[in-house]
């Protein structure tokens, strides 16, 4: 009797037969003061369906990624030139990034030509192949790359930490876009590739649940 729900339930007779209301007076006012909370609690519910509507639309506006899932498997391909890399030391590898950068650019600006790349993005991970041979020339597992960013001095620079696990290494690599949206589509896509990593790491766990289900 003391929750909300369970007063919007009280009906008249309910009034005279259970709580032994009997002046009619007192009965239309309580149930007066129970059809206003009638249309208390309805326009309640109202609000939370909307605050919940509206939560739900700005959080697909938020992860709204520039590829569809089908092509983040497939791998999505970005021209790049090769900046090369370099070890990571200390724990505070993200700040160390940005200092590789500019040494990275410092390094090549005293070379003659700077090697071209695709840069293939997927769920899978991140692969560098040559744009003359076409050969695939090293690549990193999603699960061994831990940090992408721009550099915030040159906005055509960028890069990504991998981990190599056997040798517990960490390196920075870093590469240069022919323009800054491909800069930051290509920072964007390797963002985009941890969460179809999840994804599809999440549905291989139901798929698998549910076999054993079967079984």
């Amino acid at each position: 009797m003391g929750s909300v729900s369970r007063v919007l339930e009280i009906w008249e007779v309910e009034l005279t037969s259970i709580l032994n209301i009997e002046p009619i007076g007192h009965r239309k006012r309580i149930m007066k003061s129970i059809r206003d909370l009638r249309t208390l609690q309805s326009s309640f519910d109202e609000a939370e369906k909307r605050k919940r509507e509206n939560k739900s639309k700005s959080t697909e506006q938020e992860t709204k990624w520039l590829h569809s899932k089908e092509d983040m498997i497939r791998g999505v391909d970005y021209p790049v030139r090769y900046f090369g890399s370099a070890k990571l030391t200390g724990p505070e590898s993200t700040k160390q990034s940005g200092l590789i950068c500019e040494q990275q650019q410092n390094k090549i600006k005293s070379s003659q030509k700077v090697p071209e790349f695709r840069l293939r993005i997927s769920a899978s991970g991140v692969e560098l192949i040559d744009k003359q041979t076409q050969n695939s020339t090293c690549s990193y597992h999603i699960e061994d790359i831990s940090f992408v960013s721009r550099d915030k001095a040159n906005l055509l620079v960028f890069s990504f930490i991998s981990t190599d696990r056997k040798i517990s290494i960490k390196m920075c690599h870093v590469f240069k876009a022919h323009t800054r949206n491909q800069a930051y589509e290509a920072c964007s896509t390797i963002a985009q590739s941890f969460e179809v990593a999840f994804q599809l790491k999440r549905e291989g766990n139901k798929n698998g649940l549910h076999s054993e289900e079967k079984s």
